[in-house]
């Protein structure tokens, strides 16, 4: 009887697996044609893309982010500043929503953003980068 419950639990688990993993390929391939657009001297970029994944930590450290197309973090910067700071130049993120449901996951969002490194943009630096939700409905499937 044992064998039988740990044989339906790894089964059970195996098949989780396979439908998250073909929910989130669903989400990616959504957007796979969107066109990235690099700035002349690659340091900012333009997209469109999926939420994909959310950090929900600005309460710790003043500091959310997103990931768009399983590919893109974007950090975006709340909180506080040290008063004898000048305060940076900071650009926006629109209609993105850190709550416990991590309801912005699954939203098409627009990007412009500075590349930090690699994969990791801020917003920070110009008032004119953004991240915008364009489209409020929920690409889960």
């Amino acid at each position: 009887m044992k064998i039988i419950f740990k044989i339906i639990s790894i089964l059970s688990l195996f098949l989780l697996t396979i439908l998250v993993g073909c929910r989130d390929s669903k989400i990616a391939n959504k957007q796979d044609a969107a066109a990235v657009t690099y700035s002349t001297d690659s340091t900012t970029v333009k997209f469109e893309g999926v939420v994909t994944a959310v950090k929900n930590d600005c309460w710790a450290d003043g500091e959310c982010s997103i990931e768009v197309n399983n590919e893109w973090w974007i950090a975006i910067v709340y909180g506080l500043r040290d008063p004898s700071t000048i305060p940076k130049q900071r650009g926006q993120s629109k209609e993105i929503r850190f709550t416990e449901d991590y309801e912005s996951i699954g939203k098409m969002v627009k990007v412009y953003a500075k590349i930090e490194k690699n994969n990791s943009l801020t917003l920070e630096g110009n008032n004119a980068y953004y991240v915008e939700v364009i489209e409020n409905k929920i690409l889960k499937e």
